[in-house]
């Protein structure tokens, strides 16, 4: 089954199911509401019969020994079809009295079980209602007690139910109809939500096909509808399918990147080694031969590292460290890469903080950042680390008088293979992929890195990685209660407030 009719279904079947209870509902109060009319007349029938009946004695000495009951004469009784009866209630049950609509009918009760009952507490002074067949007819019968003259009487009123029941038939067949009518406009307009709402469903997998058949990663889906649910779908894919444009030619890139940096050294070690097969060897060509294997080795592991990276088989062993002790082992380090060249390593900040970190992962973090910086910065220059510590963070900074880098530049500046000027690179030097390893090592530990730069001025680098050291408590600033003004004396000798 497919979506769309799934939504018709369903949506049609809750509409049935409110529909019925609906339905159902109308049906109980309407036939609860006429059943209760015909009480109350039932109940004031038999309250004017019990004091306007005219009920009187019959006797020639001392008590009463015959009680009779006369009946209103009223044709509201007999046009309404309502039948009234009157019995004395004792070992057997005596009518003394009924309307005139039924004196062609058999002298019985009208409800003969309720009036074997009369006196019952359970059926209480208002009598008790019942419903009963009379000559094959269902009629609404009061079964009423009252004493007369210290004896028990019972009046029984009874009404037809054919009116309540012919107005329930109707009552059906219009709830019926009514229910067919409203459950065929519900699929029709359940089809039109659905094809409504399905419409931006459609074009996506339409979008999605196109893809699939043109490798089109540029298709966008155009919508101007609210930012419902259905907008933010539209949003989602469309920023997917960005993302996905994007890797793709990353990953393009990539390829002809690595390309490149494999073919350079490859076709320097196969050159060497044709003048080796010519000449001989001799220590010229071996010395280029094993620095390109060595400049091949750091590419695949640097390649390498961000594979595992990306798909997360690369982990580090964290453990609290002096970030101080890291920082001076890369300035040591630092003033051996600098040392055939004119430029002044220093350390200007250095604040001891200690931070959860892996130390091998940080110290290849800072020595890429010191190591470009040296490579980047021209005689006479100087290259500054910096360590300080904030409330939350260890900083590090990394500060050259460097070429610097264009502005443009800085926002892909931790790409990998991203070289801002391939012509700043000294031939057999760099990959482009040590600021995309420092990125990952810096968020590997929580932090983050960020770059200002001039061009012709410098560079700098920083680094934010949260410390492990025990937070300082904040001094509190809030006014506890109100300064008083200080007393000083004048020269004179006169006492003088100053105000606060």
């Amino acid at each position: 089954m497919t979506l769309r009719k799934k939504l018709i279904f369903w949506y049609t079947t809750l509409i049935g199911v409110i529909l019925i209870i609906f339905g159902a509902a109308l049906f109980w109060f309407m036939r609860l509401a006429l059943i209760n009319s015909i009480d109350e007349s039932l109940k004031e029938t038999a309250s004017v019969v019990i004091l306007n009946g005219g009920i009187y004695t019959r006797s020639e000495f001392g008590a009463p020994d015959e009680v009779r009951v006369r009946v209103p004469q009223l044709d509201l009784f007999e046009a309404t079809t309502m039948f009234i009866q009157v019995w004395q209630v004792g070992e057997s049950p005596e009518l003394v009295g009924q309307s005139t609509n039924l004196q062609n009918y058999e002298i019985t009760p009208l409800d003969a079980p309720s009036l074997q009952h009369v006196g019952d507490p359970a059926q209480g002074p208002e009598g008790v209602l019942t419903n009963t067949l009379i000559n094959g007819v269902s009629y609404r019968v009061l079964t009423r007690p009252f004493v007369f003259w210290g004896g028990s009487y019972a009046v029984q009123t009874a009404t037809s139910l054919a009116t309540v029941q012919q107005a329930s038939r109707e009552l059906i067949i219009v709830i019926a109809a009514g229910m067919l009518f409203a459950l065929a406009g519900s699929s029709m307009m359940a089809m039109g939500f659905a094809d409504r709402a399905l419409k931006p469903v459609a074009r996506l997998t339409e979008a999605a096909r196109r893809i699939a058949t043109t490798d089109d990663l540029s298709t966008r889906l155009e919508y101007e509808g609210p930012s419902d649910e259905i907008g933010q779908m539209n949003s989602i894919f469309n920023q997917m399918m960005a993302r996905l444009e994007n890797l793709f030619h990353v990953q393009q890139r990539f390829v002809a990147d690595v390309s490149h940096e494999l073919r350079t050294p490859l076709t320097a070690i196969r050159g060497n080694l044709d003048l080796i097969k010519r000449y001989g060897a001799d220590q010229e060509s071996l010395d280029a031969i094993q620095s390109e294997a060595e400049r091949m080795s750091r590419l695949v592991a640097d390649l390498l590292l961000l594979a595992r990276a990306d798909y997360g088989g690369l982990t580090l062993d964290l453990a609290p460290l002096d970030l101080d002790t890291t920082i001076s082992e890369i300035y040591r380090e630092a003033r051996v890469l600098a040392k055939d060249r004119n430029l002044n390593v220093v350390i200007h900040d250095f604040d001891p903080v200690r931070v959860q970190g892996d130390a091998d992962r940080l110290k290849q973090l800072f020595l890429n950042l010191v190591s470009n910086a040296i490579k980047f910065t021209p005689e006479g220059g100087s290259v500054t680390i910096n360590l300080r510590r904030t409330y939350q963070d260890a900083v590090v900074e990394v500060i050259d008088t460097g070429i610097g880098i264009a502005q443009e530049d800085l926002a892909r500046i931790f790409d990998r293979f991203y070289q801002a000027d391939p012509a700043r690179v000294r031939k057999g030097e760099g990959s482009g992929l040590g600021l995309s390893i420092a990125r990952w090592i810096t968020e590997a530990h929580g932090g983050r890195i960020e770059v200002t730069s001039q061009v012709g001025t410098g560079t700098t680098f920083t680094v934010f990685i949260p410390h492990i050291e025990e937070k300082p408590v904040m001094p509190h600033t809030e006014v506890t209660r109100p300064r008083l003004g200080v007393i000083r004396r004048s020269p004179n000798s006169q006492t003088t407030r100053v105000k606060p």
